[in-house]
């Protein structure tokens, strides 16, 4: 991505963490944001037309919409203190009385953001697909923007400038601050643990850390470095990736995707449309397939 492209995708990661790091926690971080922005990166960086995209690299088809509304399904988000100037971000399923007696404990669907992604964005934008799996749990990094040295230093959205063994930490402690809040309302079992950018990229190493804590992997704009020998060391069972068709990480990912599959392990790729490091606006319907791919290995033995 050429300076240009590059800043008009900042201008769109800052306002969005603006308005994410508001107090009230947004369930969907305002759409209007991503429009010209994306265009302008789109255009900065030449993207090439669907015509010139090779056929592996065409944008994933569109998936059904989920036939319920977000305010249906979700209760949430909700925030608690994870540490000073820190929260959590979370979701779980909408309870009714009907469902209750059921529906405890919820698989745990946890979640790591971005480097200036704050949680509102990073796992806002696809809640409803996490509450339809599970209760989502994200916790805040460690450090803001311009401590970062990355994008204005008057930004204050999240990021990171931890260890991952310190993200891991911060993970365990948000689920247990979570867990304390609804008693028994979390399930470890056939959990899934998602990123997004620099939160992916720590995502399998956490996995590599647990083995059989983190059965699914859902790893978004990053080509996490892995093997069918780590993953099944890890004790993981099916992998999704997420790439933006014009970002810098979809060739990456398809390499690591087609040589895990080759490998006859669990993976699958989903292409973003029309988008580089940002969300689409169907980032909830492709979640909710790469959610569908992986838990449709839960039974699966032979990895």
């Amino acid at each position: 991505m050429n300076v240009a492209a590059a800043r008009a995708t900042l201008s769109v990661i800052a306002a969005a963490s603006a308005l994410g790091c508001a107090r009230s926690v947004p369930t969907e971080p305002p759409a209007q944001v991503a429009p010209a922005a994306l265009a302008a990166a789109s255009a900065s960086a030449s993207a090439p037309s669907d015509a010139s995209l090779p056929t592996d690299a065409a944008p994933s088809p569109a998936p059904s919409p989920s036939p319920r509304p977000l305010s249906a399904r979700t209760d949430g988000a909700h925030e608690l203190p994870l540490a000073p100037g820190r929260t959590v971000f979370y979701a779980r399923p909408l309870e009714s009385p009907e469902s209750t007696a059921v529906a405890h404990p919820w698989r745990l669907v946890g979640h790591l953001h971005g480097i200036c992604y704050p949680p509102s964005y990073s796992a806002g934008r696809w809640l409803g697909a996490a509450v339809d799996v599970g209760v989502l749990v994200t916790p805040t990094g460690n450090a803001r923007c311009g401590d970062a040295s990355l994008g204005p230093p008057s930004w204050e959205a999240p990021s990171w400038e931890e260890l991952v063994t310190a993200m891991d930490a911060d993970l365990e402690r948000s689920v247990a601050k979570v867990e304390a809040k609804h008693p028994g309302s979390i399930r470890r079992g056939g959990a899934i643990l998602t990123g997004f950018s620099r939160g992916a990229f720590a995502a399998p190493v956490i996995a590599r850390m647990h083995p059989g804590r983190w059965p699914f992997l859902v790893l978004i704009e990053a080509n996490a470095p892995v093997t069918v020998a780590s993953l099944r060391k890890a004790g993981v069972r099916a992998v999704a990736w997420l790439a933006g068709e014009v970002g810098t990480e979809l060739a990456g990912e398809r390499t690591t995707d087609a040589e895990l599959r080759a490998a006859g392990f669990p993976s699958r790729l989903f292409v973003m449309p029309r988008v580089a490091h940002l969300y689409p606006e169907s980032m909830d319907e492709l979640m909710h397939d790469a959610f569908e791919f992986v838990l449709s290995h839960e039974q699966d033995t032979t990895h």
